[in-house]
């Protein structure tokens, strides 16, 4: 189990994640939805202590680990693809891949380069190709990968769809259900995209302003026929 909160999260005197609380079971798929700028990319940050000042508990199997650097979360087995996808232009595809071994938990087998490549055929035809001369699609995916080389248990993706074609993200949705399958792993996902959200997910968190103003199952959030407009619509 994943538990967060209740959790505050600052940039400088700006009180951006405003008492979030959410949790997130053993393999299970849950969405973070709201529009840009209420916060989603921040809670990420928060539980991955990756920048915001933050105040509350971040609790993975029960052990309170706020307090504690980005890299040992990632070794803890909780694997983050950020919204900008961080790609090392200048090393290859099969390079980047690689790095993912540094996130590598205690008695946690990674994943081979040639496993990852045969868990993401599309990527297998661009082993030798840096990063720098991929596609979005193509970087989103290579993102992917190299958080999943190290088997994570709890995987984080802020955005996965942004700037992406239609097509591709309808490739990613499947991609990430076989992954799912295949490892028992638990998803985050933070959308404005809610037909991905819901294809990936169980269930949902909807922000606003950095709070949560509705929790619940995919099926409840259908029945409030308000939301989507007051908190999604642009």
């Amino acid at each position: 189990m994943l538990e967060v909160g209740p959790l505050n999260a600052f940039y400088g005197d700006s009180h951006i994640v405003q008492n979030v609380t959410l949790a997130i079971g053993q393999s299970e798929g849950v969405a973070i939805l709201g529009r840009n700028g209420v916060g989603k990319t921040t809670l990420f940050k928060s539980i991955m202590g990756g920048g915001p000042r933050v105040v509350g508990p971040v609790r993975h199997r029960g052990e309170n680990i706020a307090a504690w650097p980005d890299f040992r979360r990632a070794r803890r087995g909780l694997g983050f693809v950020p919204e900008d996808r961080r790609i090392y232009p200048h090393l290859t595809v099969a390079e980047n891949i690689a790095m993912g071994r540094h996130a590598t938990r205690p008695n946690v087998a990674s994943y081979s380069v040639d496993e990852i490549f045969a868990l993401f055929p599309m990527l297998a035809d661009l082993r030798g190709r840096l990063g720098f001369e991929l596609s979005g699609g193509q970087q989103q995916l290579l993102a992917i990968a190299r958080a999943m080389f190290a088997r994570p248990e709890y995987l984080l993706l802020d955005e996965p769809t942004e700037g992406l074609a239609p097509v591709i993200v309808e490739q990613l949705v499947h991609q990430l259900i076989d992954l799912r399958r295949r490892n028992g792993m638990a998803l985050l996902v933070a959308e404005q995209n809610v037909w991905f959200a819901r294809m990936c997910t169980e269930r949902l968190y909807l922000l606003d302003s950095g709070r949560v103003v509705f929790e619940g199952s995919w099926a409840a959030f259908d029945s409030s026929a308000d939301l989507q407009q007051r908190y999604l619509a642009v």
